[in-house]
């Protein structure tokens, strides 16, 4: 009964951290953004070893774990379709039944802020929307 319990917080939390990071983009991109957090969970190293580590490891997510990100305080309500769709995709992709766009991907920034040091051009692998992947 833990595992159904905690496989159900991990599907939630995950839904949040897209719901947070993408829900203004396509659903490829929730998807992507949701591969990477996958992507580094089914590969624990220093950013993790599974879902709820990866999600709440100290600024990887920031709209989960910086305090200066407004996004911390946002919760979606019930009735918003983006939610519903994170919620969709989160399942999808936790179970493995959604496509990848990213391959082994596992980082990712926003092109509305300063691409970070660790963005080198030989580590990208695809922009989606406003969101430019990297395998480092």
């Amino acid at each position: 009964m833990t595992d159904l319990k905690q496989q159900q917080a991990d599907k939630t939390f995950f839904a949040l951290c897209l719901w947070r990071e993408a829900r203004g983009e396509s659903d490829e991109v929730k998807t992507a953004v949701a591969y990477v957090v996958m992507n580094r969970a089914l590969h624990p190293a220093w950013w993790g070893y599974d879902i709820m580590s990866v999600l709440f490891r100290p600024m990887q997510f920031s709209s989960l774990t910086d305090p200066k990100d407004r996004q911390l305080i946002n919760y979606p309500m019930s009735s918003d379709n983006s939610w519903i769709k994170c919620l969709e995709i989160a399942e999808d992709v936790y179970n493995g039944n959604a496509i990848n766009p990213i391959g082994s991907a596992n980082h990712y920034y926003d092109i509305s802020i300063p691409a970070p040091k660790w963005a080198e051009e030989s580590k990208f692998i695809v922009q989606l929307g406003r969101i430019r992947f990297y395998l480092l």
